[in-house]
């Protein structure tokens, strides 16, 4: 243990001499607290009072984070890589939403009214984008048109009319797509109407397509070869003509109704400027956000400890955090849920694979806690389970005779072995074989700038080799990672498995697993029935019971909700290794104070976006330069 805590310091002395060496050690400035700042809450002023304040006397206050873009910077949020961290400062959603209480703050909505499937948007009148030009329905419209055209999504939207020029009215095919109408950052301003103007019309055309195409698809209808034909043409020189527009180069800058534009971009450092039309930069104190390059986690928590960095969340060794109060005593550290798990995921079109018995003996062999330490110590551990609900959540949500249904896979090396006897899997001296005679033999593969990922799947492949698996473990470069397991190239990996980000329900995991992006790249057979205490049951039917009740109907959502637990757990689509935590990182007092309480439900807000925490301090004046 001493060799291991030596080891973590010096490594952390090098990249911190790095650091300063490249940077030099920045001693805080004299700073002023900001003119003009009022006490208002996050609604703003309305009307023209202080709308525009172009005062030189306002004083530009600085917040330093780290993230990652894409460089050269194109601007374009369906460019590759989109524009970064830089996501939830630019754009804004129709609220913010903190699990920890069930609020919603309002953001570019002023309120909202549900009838039926129809759900009525009043948007925010005293809205412009960083450029002047005002923020109407019409640029709702228009960015609905542009991501169903280029991310075959959401189709959830059926319709999106505007009314006038402050109100949208949705048809959604579910109500259970409400939450994430209002708070996912896409579904409103990426593309300005007066920016994306040349390719709108083209947009709309392709996004009606692709919905009617869908729609006959999922009533099992035929869709004429011709109108394939013509919806792949369209969409094909759609995608072209939008992956070549760069709006940064292009314009210089890209107009975003959010608090914060990008005006500077290196391939080390992006800076951020406050949008002097947003409504909330009278009460801004911090004008000016400056993210360093996330490298890599080593660099993150170097970062943090020399104070060139003053907020970010990496991964850090247990033993380095330990010594926190001695490397700097001005950083603080907390955790919450980051509503998601790490899972061990299966390509179900690897004959291998589709065997349940093999799946169910990994299950025992694997020691799920020494994979958290070695990954993340702060991890929620799952011990016995693996049926999609988060650890955090699984007293909320399952009953306790739900869960002594399930199978218990304990690490139990001599059940694993039973599985495989009895299933005619048999041990040549240290190799298992399968009932034809083949090793048990594949390759684990792992997205390799994700080091606690790496860490896991390294964990994972020597207690597998050890148990007598021919396991190798294939590195997925910087990326790659999409390309990899979109493409199925893979047997086995390292991934997100039920994943709650967006939405904090039990719905938002199943229907990962069973019909949406992780479904997709293992390709589970979720629509075949399966055997469970309440019948023969299809775990993509049973995903679209939910997403009708989950709101309507809390009884009869908890009731599916047990069914899909058993089927998650004793089918095993994925195996869950550790409810994944956001340990949060903040310097309280060097150049930036008035951070929340640790308990405050706030940071609850982090998973799927933490700048959302950041921009919310910051536009409520809460955050502020330390005054000297």
């Amino acid at each position: 243990m001493a060799l291991k805590k030596w080891v973590a310091l010096l490594t952390l002395a090098l990249f911190m001499a790095s650091i300063l060496v490249g940077c030099g050690k920045e001693e805080p400035t004299e700073s002023q607290p900001s003119q003009n700042v009022s006490q208002q809450t996050e609604q703003g002023t309305s009307g023209d009072d202080k709308q525009g304040d172009t005062s030189e006397a306002k004083q530009a206050g600085e917040i330093r984070l780290a993230t990652d873009w894409p460089y050269p910077f194109h601007g374009n949020p369906f460019g590759a890589g989109g524009i970064g961290g830089a996501w939830w400062f630019a754009y804004e959603p129709f609220a913010y939403y903190i699990p920890k209480t069930g609020e919603y703050i309002p953001r570019l909505a002023e309120s909202w009214e549900v009838d039926g499937n129809k759900v009525t948007i009043k948007l925010r009148s005293d809205v412009k984008f960083s450029d002047g030009e005002p923020f109407t329905s019409k640029d709702v419209v228009t960015t609905i048109n542009f991501i169903q055209a280029m991310w075959q999504w959401p189709y959830e939207i059926e319709k999106v009319e505007a009314t006038d020029d402050h109100t949208v009215v949705f048809t959604l095919t579910n109500t259970s797509f409400l939450h994430t109408l209002l708070t996912d950052g896409a579904m409103a301003t990426l593309t300005p109407s007066h920016v994306y103007k040349d390719f709108a019309d083209a947009a709309a055309e392709v996004a009606q397509l692709g919905k009617e195409i869908y729609y006959m698809e999922i009533e099992g209808q035929t869709v004429p070869e011709d109108k394939k034909s013509e919806y792949d043409e369209k969409a094909q020189q759609l995608r072209e003509q939008i992956n070549a527009f760069a709006p940064f180069e292009t314009l210089g800058k890209i107009p975003v109704v959010g608090a914060f534009e990008p005006v500077r971009v290196t391939q080390s450092e992006m800076a951020l400027e406050a949008n002097k039309y947003h409504w909330t930069y009278s009460q801004m104190k911090i004008n000016k956000i400056i993210f360093k390059k996330w490298s890599s986690n080593e660099f993150v928590w170097a970062a943090l400890i020399s104070n060139e960095v003053d907020a970010a969340h990496p991964s850090m060794p247990k033993d380095v955090v330990e010594q926190l109060s001695t490397l700097n005593p001005n950083l603080q550290v907390l955790t919450v849920s980051d509503l998601s798990d790490i899972a061990l995921v299966f390509n179900f079109n690897r004959p291998l694979f589709k065997d349940i018995n093999l799946r169910k003996a990994i299950a025992h062999i694997l020691e799920k806690d020494k994979v958290r330490d070695v990954s993340v110590w702060q991890a929620n551990s799952y011990g016995e389970y693996s049926h999609g609900i988060l650890k955090s959540m699984e007293q909320e949500w399952l009953d306790q005779d739900t869960i002594q249904k399930m199978t218990k896979y304990t690490n139990d090396s001599a059940a694993a072995e039973k599985i495989l006897t009895d299933a005619g899997y048999k041990k040549d001296g240290d190799t298992w074989k399968t009932p034809n005679g083949q090793p048990v033999q594949f390759t684990l593969s792992v997205y390799g700038p994700h080091n606690d990922w790496v860490l896991a799947a390294r964990e994972v492949v020597q207690q597998l080799n050890s148990f007598g698996f021919k396991v190798e473990m294939q590195i997925i470069p910087e990326g790659m990672r999409d390309q990899v397991m979109q493409s199925g190239d893979y047997d086995v990996a390292i991934e997100f498995g039920a994943t709650w980000q967006g939405y904090p329900h039990p719905l938002t995991g199943y229907q990962r697993l069973y019909e949406g992006d992780l479904f997709k790249i293992t390709s589970f057979p979720a629509k075949e029935k399966y055997t469970t205490p309440w019948g023969e049951l299809s775990p993509f039917d049973l995903v679209q019971d939910l997403k009708e009740v989950a709101q309507a109907d809390k009884d009869k959502a908890r009731e599916l909700i047990q069914q899909l637990a058993y089927i998650t757990n004793e089918y095993l689509p994925v195996i869950s290794l550790y409810e994944k935590v956001l340990p949060i990182y903040y310097s309280d007092g060097y150049k930036v104070e008035g951070w929340p309480a640790k308990d405050d439900p706030i940071w609850t807000l982090a998973p799927g976006g933490i700048e959302r925490v950041y921009n919310l301090l910051i536009g409520t004046g809460q955050l502020s330069p330390v005054a000297r």
